[in-house]
């Protein structure tokens, strides 16, 4: 079976050995394009026969471990005493294999999502020129704001401030997904988002990128490249046992804030704080007062 994606931006062909079918959540992610996709990834239930590897352990974190022997890299996915998935693939993503080990799970894994968390995604969005940010998202009239902070400081509140005083739509709770293609950064859903997944595909322009500090007075104001930099990159899903990834990483975070405008904003959890962005925002450029963005009500 075949099935084409599209994941921030980048498209990916899934080709499987075994009948997968299409969960609910990535249904909307589902492409039919007659172009060569960018990414091709084998999915197989051979675990015996397929590649692993043998030495060359060059990093890890909680859920994988990384190898690289030659011009193959290896993601293996932690499972107890084996693992549960191995990915070879070669360093521009032009193959990817990935080998499902069934042993060690009660219920393998039968669905492409399911699929996504244990490949090395991080990794293929990098390759991509494509920000992977722990970030809530709203769209005001097509424009994409974006909302990043430490977990529990309430991204997803002002991010439902905008959605119920504004009517802007959610696009997601936890994972934003940023890449710039044909000349503008736009911002992308992703279908693995959190404990409240909202697992939207909508494309919006990137307009804005919020850093959220909790306080008890509103404050917004623009950061500084350096000082922007710096904040995101503690907030931008990556490889961090990888050096080469972190400097990916503040290149391609050098690239967006040089065009796009971030700001911090200290805020509270209620209306007020939403009120004082959305005008800032409309005094900067950044959205319009229109139709589709509308008055915030008390």
């Amino acid at each position: 079976m075949g099935m084409i994606l599209e994941l921030g931006g980048v498209v990916m062909e899934f080709c499987s050995d075994r009948k997968l079918p299409l969960s609910p959540v990535l249904a909307s992610f589902q492409k039919d394009y007659q172009a060569e996709p960018e990414v091709k990834i084998d999915l197989t239930w051979d675990w015996e026969n397929s590649r692993h590897p043998v030495t060359e352990f060059v990093g890890e974190d909680l859920l994988q471990e990384y190898y690289r022997e030659g011009e193959f890299c290896f993601c293996e996915s932690k499972g107890g005493k084996a693992p549960v998935t191995c990915t070879c693939y070669n360093r521009d993503f032009t193959w990817i294999q990935c080998a499902v080990n069934e042993k060690p799970f009660l219920e393998p894994p039968d669905t492409v999502d399911k699929i996504l968390r244990l490949l090395p995604m991080r990794a293929i969005f990098l390759h991509f020129h494509t920000l992977f940010l722990h970030a809530s998202q709203v769209s005001a009239g097509g424009v994409g704001i974006v909302f990043s902070a430490p977990s529990g400081t309430g991204k997803t509140t002002q991010a439902r401030l905008w959605q119920k005083y504004a009517r802007a739509e959610l696009i997601c709770n936890d994972r934003t997904l940023i890449r710039k293609k044909e000349g503008s950064w736009n911002t992308y859903g992703y279908p693995i988002d959190g404990s409240e997944p909202v697992c939207s595909s909508a494309v919006n322009r990137l307009g804005c990128i919020v850093l959220l500090k909790q306080g008890i007075e509103n404050q917004v104001r623009r950061l500084r490249t350096g000082q922007a930099v710096s904040m995101l990159m503690e907030q931008t899903v990556m490889d961090c046992w990888d050096i080469q990834a972190r400097e990916d990483v503040m290149h391609l975070l050098l690239e967006i804030v040089q065009e796009i405008p971030v700001y911090q904003q200290i805020c509270t959890p209620d209306n007020r704080a939403a009120e004082l962005l959305k005008r800032t925002l409309i005094q900067e450029g950044v959205i319009t007062n229109g139709s589709d963005c509308k008055t915030f009500m008390g």
